[in-house]
């Protein structure tokens, strides 16, 4: 018996953040909520999975010094999950091999930590609207 196809809820946030990094974690939701938009947190795999199924949005921020929660592996199972979803990765500059594995698993912008700091405001408005 398969499970009925999944249904947005339309209060859900406009966009998620996967991470475990508290400070950076208000740094987003903190812009974001500035711009005008919602954008929630989770921090374990299976959260993600729920919240992605739950309330498709619109864009998944990745970050990717938050361990097993975004491996290759875990990005391609999230996308498979919202498949129109863009994932917009970041990363250590120095961990060349982690942003080119997300760039891999589909992600796309992937870029340095301070790059996607200095972009935030720009990323949300292309992904959330102005």
């Amino acid at each position: 018996m398969s499970s009925p196809p999944s249904i947005p809820i339309p209060d859900g946030p406009a966009g998620l953040l996967l991470s475990r990094d508290l400070i950076f974690t208000s740094k987003i939701t903190g812009t974001a909520r500035a711009l005008g938009h919602q954008v929630m947190i989770a921090g374990n795999v299976a959260l993600a999975t729920a919240m992605l199924e739950q309330w498709q949005p619109r864009v998944v921020f990745v970050d990717l010094s938050a361990g097993d929660l975004v491996t290759p592996a875990a990005i391609l199972a999230y996308r498979s999950l919202v498949p129109a979803t863009p994932f917009v990765a970041f990363g250590s500059h120095v961990e060349t091999d982690l942003l080119a594995a997300a760039a891999a698993a589909g992600c796309d912008p992937v870029l340095p930590r301070s790059r996607f700091s200095a972009e935030l405001p720009a990323l949300i408005g292309r992904y959330l609207g102005p």
